[in-house]
């Protein structure tokens, strides 16, 4: 019998990417053996970066779907957004940079190309997503609210 937990490992280990695979092997057999821990870190640091930024815009748009007003800000944040979904969407649900994370060494999952705790890492995908939903139907309204009051002068 499969447990909840091996389940999601198979599911994880039959997500192939789409498209980055082709962009990282090359990359990844450039990079001399005795670099590759070095890289892997790097690769670590710049998606840890690029996942807190994502993460602040994310958090942005809901505290600014909360308070009802939305700005450019908020647009420019729910853009940022929408462009990493549409990245890790069209590549089946990977990160572009795990492939290449996985050539260098790092261990096969959904996420192992971050310095956070493996716990944290699984449950990205749905607690960010799940803010980002929230974030969206939060600005919609409020700018519907907006549309509104503006028309009512």
């Amino acid at each position: 019998m499969k447990t909840i937990e091996s389940t999601t490992v198979d599911r994880h280990r039959s997500r192939e990417p789409v498209w980055s695979g082709a962009i990282t092997s090359p990359l990844a057999t450039r990079i001399p053996p005795d670099r590759r821990g070095q890289a892997l870190s790097a690769i670590k640091a710049v998606h840890t970066a690029i996942f807190f930024s994502i993460a602040g815009a994310i958090l942005l748009t809901v505290w600014d779907g909360l308070r009802g007003r939305p700005r450019r800000r908020t647009a420019v944040a729910g853009g940022m957004v929408l462009a990493e979904s549409a990245v890790f969407v069209s590549n089946n649900q990977v990160c572009p940079l795990t492939p290449l994370a996985e050539q260098l060494g790092a261990g096969r999952g959904s996420v192992v190309d971050i310095f956070l705790p493996d716990w944290a890492a699984r449950r990205i995908p749905v607690v960010a997503g799940s803010a980002a939903v929230l974030a969206l139907v939060l600005n919609l309204s409020a700018w519907r609210s907006l549309a509104n009051r503006q028309q009512r002068r």
